[in-house]
């Protein structure tokens, strides 16, 4: 975490979000060559030159089609492809979410420096909660410097996502609500929700614009 806190924050988390690039639309031919290079090792000269022939008559006929609406959909939205992507990979998928779809987020791993001890369970739980709510802190006030690759900023867009967030489950597609919001954009939930045996409780994480302590959330 510590790499990407920027000291005299000169960039703010999201400064960057309104002007990042479109999601470019590969060329069809660039596409159709990986997916051959990708085949090659598993498939006998017969059906290599198969696969060769479907693949050279799907470039010339349907692909071709559907290419050019896919650069047609690129022309009103800037990310053609990621309202398919949630849909598909986790909005759609009518299994539980628990196991069966990746995710990921950020977490203070203390087993180097506090090797796993019976009964410490709940101090763990404060401290690592604690150590988490810095962290949702970082974003919420935009001290979290944008992520680059060399000096290319990229998409922080699903930073939002990491707090005040959920999944609603629905018969054929969940849906996802997200109500967070940086400071500059407004007040933001920062309570946090328990789950004990069967039941839930809730109480705020923030007390006079304080982060509670380990202490205190341990009580």
């Amino acid at each position: 975490m510590a790499n990407h806190v920027s000291e005299s924050l000169p960039e703010r988390t999201f400064q960057y979000q309104s002007s990042l690039p479109p999601l470019p639309v590969p060329l069809l031919e660039i596409s159709l060559l990986k997916y051959l290079n990708a085949v090659q090792p598993f498939a006998s000269e017969k059906e290599f030159k198969a696969t060769v022939d479907t693949v050279n008559r799907f470039q010339e006929g349907v692909g071709k089609e559907l290419h050019q609406k896919l650069l047609q959909r690129a022309k009103t939205k800037k990310n053609w492809l990621e309202e398919w992507w949630l849909d598909s990979a986790y909005l759609e998928v009518r299994v539980p979410s628990q196991l069966n779809v990746n995710f990921g987020g950020p977490a203070p791993y203390l087993e180097h420096c506090w090797p796993p001890e019976e009964g410490t369970h709940l101090q763990r739980a404060s401290i690592s909660t604690w150590h988490t709510l810095q962290y949702w802190n970082l974003i919420r006030t935009e001290s979290l410097a944008p992520q680059k690759s060399g000096k290319t900023p990229l998409d922080m867009d699903q930073f939002r996502m990491l707090f005040s967030t959920c999944k609603v489950p629905g018969v054929k597609k969940d849906t996802i609500r997200n109500y967070f919001k940086t400071e500059r954009e407004g007040p933001c939930p920062s309570h946090l929700v328990v789950m004990c045996r069967g039941r839930f409780f809730t109480f705020d994480a923030v007390c006079d614009g304080q982060i509670l302590t380990p202490p205190e959330l341990l009580r």
